[in-house]
C-alpha cells in the first residue's frame, strides 16, 4: 500500500468545473501544504526523553535516516530522527504533554502514520522494498494507529477511480458547449463517487466511539467539505477520548466558528447593492426558498451554467422560488452586460470587490460558480447544488 501524502487527498469537488481564487487564503492542515515543508523544519516542541517509544526495523534498509515529525496545523514539526543499525532496526522516544498525530517519515515519498501518547509503545515493522509499501503497528497505545492504516486501506479502495475522473476532467476545456457537457458528466460521476466514499467514512468514524480519528479526518482534509453531522461526530468522539487534549478544545473551537455556515444554520444575511445602487438584504426574502448563487460575468462555467438556472427559475418563481445573485464582479458595466444578456431576471447584489467580496469571504467562497440554498425560514439546506442535482432538488421540495 502506498502511504504517499496525496494518498489521503481528495480531489476538489468543484475543480472539475469551476473558476478558483488562486489566491484565495490557503488551508493551512492542507496536507499538500506538508510536503513542501519537510526541508524547512520547525523547532522541536517535544523534549526527547521517556515518554513514549517508537521502535522496530526498515527491512533492508541498513544506515537509513528516519524522521519522525508531528502533523501540526502549520506544518510538519520535527520530534526526533534515527539512523537505522545494520539490520535496519530503530528506536525513538519522546515525551508529550498530549496525543498527537505523527508522521514516520522512511524516504521523502513514504510515511507511517501515527497516534501516540506518552502510554505508547509500539512496534512499527516496515517493509519498502516491493511493489507496494507495507508496514505493520503493534504494541500498547497501538489503537490509533492502526486505526489510520484502515483509514488509508479504506480510502485507497477509491483512489483508482477517483484519479481516472481527474485525469479526464484535465484533458477538457469547460468553456466549450461539448467540453461542458463532458465536464457535467464527470461531475456527475465524481459526486456519485464521492458521495458512496464519505458514507463510508462516516460509518468508520462512527465505530471507532472514543477516537480522535473523526478529528482527523475533519481536521487535515481527506474529505472536502464536512458538515454539521461530521463536525458533531468528531467534536464527540475527541471529547470522550479525552476532552482536555488539544485537538478536542481545537475541533469544538472549529464547531463554533463553522457552525453558522453549515446545513441546518439560519444563513448569515447579506445586504449588498442592486446594479441599480439600491441595497437588497438576502434576509428581505424569507418566505421563499431562495438560491444564492455566486458568480462572476468573467467565469466561463458560471455563464455556462446560467441557462440552466433561467430554465428552473421561470418553472418555479411563480411557487416560491428566488435566486439571489452574488457578484464577484469588479466592473459594473461588465456585470450588468452579462445579466442582460444571460437573461437572468432573479435578484442580483454585488460590492464589486471580486475575490475580496464580503459576502464570499462571509461564505467562504474559494471558488466560483458556488451555491447555497435556503428554506422559507432562511436555513441552509444543501450547498452547491448544480445542473441535475439542483433540479432534483427543486423537484423534490416543490412536488414536482
Amino acid at each position: 500500500m502506498s502511504l504517499s501524502i496525496r494518498a489521503l487527498l481528495p480531489i476538489s469537488a468543484f475543480a472539475l468545473s469551476s473558476c478558483s481564487n488562486l489566491n484565495a487564503e490557503k488551508i493551512s492542515s492542507d496536507f499538500s501544504n506538508w510536503i513542501n515543508t519537510l526541508t524547512t523544519q520547525k523547532e522541536n516542541s517535544l523534549e526527547v526523553a521517556g515518554g513514549f517509544t517508537i521502535r522496530g526495523t526498515l527491512k533492508n534498509k541498513p544506515n537509513q535516516l528516519i524522521y519522525l515529525q508531528e502533523m501540526a496545523p502549520e506544518g510538519l514539526v520535527m520530534i526526533d530522527s534515527v539512523v537505522t543499525s545494520k539490520n535496519g532496526s530503530f528506536s525513538i522516544s519522546a515525551n508529550t504533554q498530549d496525543f498527537l498525530f505523527c508522521a514516520l517519515q522512511v524516504s521523502p515519498q513514504q510515511m507511517v502514520y501515527l497516534g501516540v501518547n506518552n502510554e505508547s509503545d509500539l512496534n512499527v515493522n516496515i517493509d519498502p522494498s516491493g511493489i507496494e509499501f507495507t508496514y505493520e503497528v503493534t504494541g500498547k497505545g497501538s489503537d490509533e494507529s492502526r486505526g489510520l492504516k484502515e483509514l488509508l486501506e479504506l480510502n485507497k479502495s477509491y483512489l483508482i477511480r477517483i484519479n481516472s475522473i481527474e485525469k479526464s476532467a484535465s484533458t477538457i476545456n469547460p468553456n466549450t458547449d461539448e467540453g461542458y457537457e463532458q465536464m457535467m458528466k464527470l461531475s456527475k460521476d465524481y459526486n456519485a463517487l464521492m458521495l458512496e466514499r464519505e458514507t463510508k467514512l462516516f460509518d468508520f468514524a462512527t465505530a471507532r466511539g472514543a477516537s480522535f480519528l473523526p478529528y482527523f479526518i475533519v481536521q487535515y482534509n481527506v474529505i472536502n467539505e464536512p458538515n454539521f453531522q461530521w463536525l458533531e461526530l468528531a467534536v464527540k468522539a475527541a471529547n470522550k477520548a479525552n476532552p482536555a487534549a488539544k485537538y478536542s478544545k481545537a475541533i469544538s473551537e472549529r464547531m463554533a466558528k463553522e457552525g453558522k455556515l453549515m446545513v441546518g444554520a439560519v444563513a448569515p444575511d447579506i445586504n449588498l447593492a442592486q446594479p441599480n445602487g439600491e441595497n437588497l438584504a438576502m434576509s428581505s426574502l424569507r418566505g421563499k426558498i431562495v438560491l444564492i448563487d455566486f458568480w462572476a460575468s468573467w467565469c466561463g462555467p458560471c455563464r455556462k451554467e446560467n441557462p440552466f438556472n433561467v430554465a428552473l427559475y421561470n418553472k418555479y418563481k411563480d411557487k416560491g422560488f428566488e435566486i439571489y445573485g452574488v457578484s464577484l464582479d469588479q466592473d459594473p458595466n461588465r456585470w450588468a452586460a452579462a445579466i442582460e444578456k444571460d437573461g437572468l431576471t432573479w435578484k442580483h447584489v454585488s460590492d464589486l470587490k471580486g475575490w475580496g467580496s464580503s459576502a464570499g469571504q462571509l461564505y467562504g467562497i474559494r471558488s466560483i460558480p458556488a451555491t447555497v440554498l435556503l428554506d422559507s425560514n432562511g436555513k441552509i439546506i444543501a450547498k452547491n447544488l448544480r445542473g441535475e442535482e439542483l433540479a432534483d432538488k427543486l423537484r423534490e421540495i416543490f412536488g414536482q
